[in-house]
């Protein structure tokens, strides 16, 4: 089954309000190192919405991977994404070493911990419907690019599809079972209907870890095909390359062959 975008929303690109943020500590994260990252974060994020009337809800939580996305919960929705904008722009600052003009002391100690905090692990990833930034320790920022991007496909099955002021949903991809995040862009709604909890390729432009390939996000979605799943046992309708005839040697034997050669 195929649902593929309209000509209006494929040329137009328009886009969903922008009310959410998400963060990912990278390697393995235990206990104490979660809520350090949670408290930094919050910290940051608290220190940008100011005396804004913003709530920042919990919109979904990865456990696997150590990944947060908050959604703002606010009146003015220019407002959120100003605030947005601001966690753009600290984050672009911090994977760059770059100082921050006007920022305030609330601004500077809440920038000081986070950088504390990805001292502490492998790295902290800080992720909007545009945009993502890696916050590295001292010394730990590799030498090549860190992720790759360009146009392709992500298999996998969806999870958690929101619809409060856009749309965002989590493909967990078939490969490495780790969420990846997608942005539709407006008008694409269609694409998702039924989609919940079944297995699609969500085609755009994907974002990936550049030494393993794993995909974190896609981007500008251009397709979603949901995918049938196998009937159950149909695995033993499945055929061999080649038949076998009387005289040739048993697949379990040659099997065991090679093992023992």
């Amino acid at each position: 089954m195929r649902r593929s975008l309209s000509f209006a929303a494929l040329v137009g690109g328009l886009k969903m309000a922008r009310n959410t943020i998400t963060f990912e500590i990278g390697g393995q994260v235990d206990i104490k190192q979660l809520e350090e990252g949670f408290t930094a974060i919050r910290r940051l994020i608290v220190s940008l919405t100011g005396k804004a009337k913003v709530e920042w809800v919990v919109e979904d939580l990865q456990a696997g991977s150590a990944t947060a996305t908050l959604r703002g919960e606010g009146d003015k929705p220019a407002v959120t994404e100003q605030i947005i904008s601001e966690y753009e722009k600290f984050g672009k600052a911090l994977q760059n070493k770059e100082d921050i003009p006007g920022i305030n002391k609330s601004q500077l100690n809440a920038v000081n911990a986070v950088k504390k905090f990805a001292a502490s692990v492998d790295y902290l990833r800080l992720e909007t419907q545009e945009s993502n930034f890696f916050v590295y320790g001292n010394g730990n920022v590799p030498a090549k690019p860190v992720t790759t991007v360009a146009i392709g496909a992500v298999t996998g099955r969806v999870q958690v599809l929101s619809n409060r002021g856009r749309l965002r949903f989590n493909l967990y991809d078939t490969i490495h079972d780790k969420a990846v995040s997608c942005y539709l862009r407006q008008g694409q709604e269609e694409l998702m209907r039924e989609a919940w909890g079944q297995r699609a390729m969500v085609s755009g432009y994907v974002t990936r870890d550049a030494d393993t390939g794993r995909p974190i996000t896609i981007r500008q979605i251009l397709d979603v095909e949901i995918l049938k799943d196998a009937p159950p046992r149909s695995y033993l309708e499945a055929r061999g390359a080649v038949p076998w005839r009387p005289g040739d040697m048993l697949p379990e034997d040659v099997i065991r062959e090679l093992r023992d050669a």
